[in-house]
């Protein structure tokens, strides 16, 4: 009998050969605006990348991984759902644990309730619908896939406003070098 799983995946190929893309060509862009932004990145800002930029780039960096994983025409159901749900118990445990610095950074007036949203509420979703897609292809519910699509769509979208976001604190925050 064949693999239904590996039929079903090669209809997906497409959308994760585009997707993965994508997210690898954001991560070399990201690497890049925080290279020609690193003149204002001084020892008091290495908690703020940590908790706003790094996501971004582990967002992206999930998508390309997904897109990888789901495409080895070997993978079979149990190991994909327990990879899924492993990663998004992991990812979401980790974006728990940002929230005390983003409590911080909202009494001091730094992070509003729109970047809530974005920097924590959209990554925690999509990590839990990687645990719901884990779950579910270990228990073979139909239509399955659907969620990890979603998942992927929505933190690559919130790493791209995200980036944008730090992009626009560089460009503010700019200093002239000093005049000899």
């Amino acid at each position: 009998m064949p693999d239904t799983l590996s039929q079903t995946l090669r209809d997906w190929q497409t959308f994760y050969f585009l997707i993965g893309g994508a997210a690898a060509g954001l991560v070399g862009l990201t690497f890049v605006a925080i290279t020609v932004g690193s003149g204002i990145i001084i020892k008091q800002n290495t908690p703020a990348l940590r908790a706003f930029v790094n996501p971004s780039l582990i967002h992206f960096i999930y998508v390309l991984v997904t897109a990888a994983v789901v495409v080895i025409p070997t993978i079979t159901r149990i190991q994909l759902g327990i990879l899924l749900a492993l990663a998004g118990l992991v990812s979401a445990g980790r974006a728990l644990a940002v929230l005390p610095f983003m409590v911080r950074q909202y009494r001091e007036h730094i992070v509003d309730l729109h970047d809530w949203a974005w920097y924590f509420l959209a990554p925690l979703v999509s990590y839990l619908m990687y645990v719901g897609t884990g779950m579910g292809l270990l228990l073979r519910t139909a239509q399955v896939l659907d969620a990890m699509a979603w998942a992927c769509i929505l933190l690559l979208v919130a790493g791209i406003r995200n980036t944008w976001d730090m992009v626009l604190y560089m460009m503010f925050n700019r200093q002239e070098p000093p005049k000899p």
